[in-house]
C-alpha cells in the first residue's frame, strides 16, 4: 500500500494508487488546499514511489520549483522547458512546482506549452492553496486532486503521537483548522499563549459592561489586524463552549477547556439567547471585514452591538 505515512487524504492517495498500478499516470497533476495538509508531502511520497528510490533530493529527475522572491518567474519556466528536454536517467523526470499560483502570467503561459505537448516521460505537480489565480487553460490540461483539511481526530493523534499533551493537543488541533503546518507553528509558539489571553481580556471587558473600555477594543485589536478573521473565531469558540455548558454536554467537547472556570464564569452573565445574538453579530463583522469595510469601525460596531444584547 502506497502513502501509508500521510495523514488523512484518502481520496488523493487512492486515485494516485490506482493511477500507478494500472500504469495510467497524468503529465500534469494540481494538488490543491489550505497550506499544510500534505500537498508537498504526497506530492514527494509520489516521487520517491516513480523513482524508485527514498532518497530524492540528490536525484536529476526530481525538480522542485520555488517563487523567486515573490513569484515563479518566466525565466524559471525556460530553464524547467530546457531541462525537460533531456531524458532522464530511469523512467519519469518529475517536477513540482510549489505554490504554483504564484506563477506570473507570462509564466503560466509559457508553461502552457510544455503542459500542451509534454515529453512522455514527463510529469508536473502544481501545489496550490488558490487555484482559482491560475489560468483555466491551465487547469484545464491537469488533473485536479483536491486536498481537505485534516480531521480533527486524526489531527489530535498525529500531535499526540509528537509528544503534545491530550488536552493542549485537542485545543491545538481545533485552532489550526486542519493544517498540520498550523498546529506545529501554535505547539511552538509563544504568541499564541499571548493572543488567547487578550482575547479573553476583550470578552472580559465586553460583559464587564464599560462602555469606555470597550469603546479602546479596537485599538487594542489592531495588533491583530493581519488574523484578524482567526482572532473572531477564537472569540466565538469562547461562546459556543458557553452553549455547550448550558446544554450540559459532556465537558471533552469544550475547546477551551484549559479555560473552563472562565467559561463558566461567562455563561453566569448571560443567557443562551444572548450568546446565539452574540455569535451572529461576530459572524456578520467577519463578513464585513472580508468585504474590506473599515477595521476599527467594523469592531468598534461589533463591540457596541454586543453590548447592547448584554446591558
Amino acid at each position: 500500500m502506497y502513502f501509508r505515512n500521510i495523514i488523512g487524504q484518502e481520496f488523493a492517495k487512492k486515485y494516485l494508487t490506482n493511477s500507478i498500478n494500472n500504469n495510467k499516470l497524468s503529465h500534469a497533476y494540481m494538488f490543491e488546499g489550505i497550506d499544510g495538509i500534505g500537498k508537498k508531502k504526497l506530492a514527494d511520497e509520489l516521487c520517491k514511489i516513480l523513482l524508485n528510490s527514498e532518497n530524492i533530493d540528490n536525484s536529476p529527475d526530481y525538480i522542485n520549483i520555488y517563487p523567486d522572491g515573490n513569484s515563479i518567474k518566466i525565466a524559471q519556466i525556460r530553464k524547467l522547458q530546457t531541462d525537460i528536454i533531456i531524458k532522464p536517467h530511469k523512467d519519469y523526470k518529475l517536477y513540482i512546482l510549489n505554490d504554483a499560483e504564484k506563477m506570473t502570467i507570462e509564466a503560466q503561459n509559457a508553461l502552457l506549452k510544455t503542459l500542451e505537448e509534454p515529453p512522455e516521460y514527463a510529469i508536473m505537480i502544481l501545489i496550490t492553496s488558490n487555484k482559482d489565480a491560475l489560468l483555466d487553460t491551465i487547469k484545464s490540461r491537469c488533473e485536479i486532486l483536491k486536498f481537505l483539511p485534516i480531521s480533527l481526530f486524526d489531527l489530535k493523534e498525529y500531535l499526540i503521537k509528537t509528544g503534545v499533551e491530550e488536552q493542549r493537543a485537542q485545543l491545538l488541533a481545533t485552532f489550526s483548522r486542519g493544517s498540520i503546518k498550523k498546529a506545529l507553528e501554535l505547539s511552538e509558539s509563544a504568541e499564541f499563549a499571548v493572543m488567547r489571553d487578550d482575547i479573553q481580556s476583550y470578552i472580559q471587558t465586553i460583559l464587564d459592561r464599560n462602555i469606555v473600555e470597550i469603546l479602546e477594543i479596537p485599538g487594542q485589536m489592531d495588533k491583530y489586524k493581519s488574523e484578524i478573521i482567526n482572532i473572531l473565531d477564537m472569540v466565538i469558540n469562547y461562546f459556543r463552549d458557553i452553549m455547550l455548558l448550558k446544554e450540559k454536554v459532556d465537558k471533552s467537547m469544550i475547546i477551551n477547556s484549559d479555560k473552563i472556570t472562565f467559561v463558566q464564569n461567562m455563561g453566569k452573565k448571560i443567557s443562551y439567547s444572548q450568546v446565539s445574538k452574540i455569535i451572529d453579530i461576530i459572524e456578520e463583522t467577519k463578513k464585513k471585514i472580508r468585504s474590506n469595510c473599515n477595521f476599527n469601525i467594523s469592531i468598534q460596531v461589533m463591540a457596541l452591538n454586543i453590548y447592547e444584547v448584554i446591558k
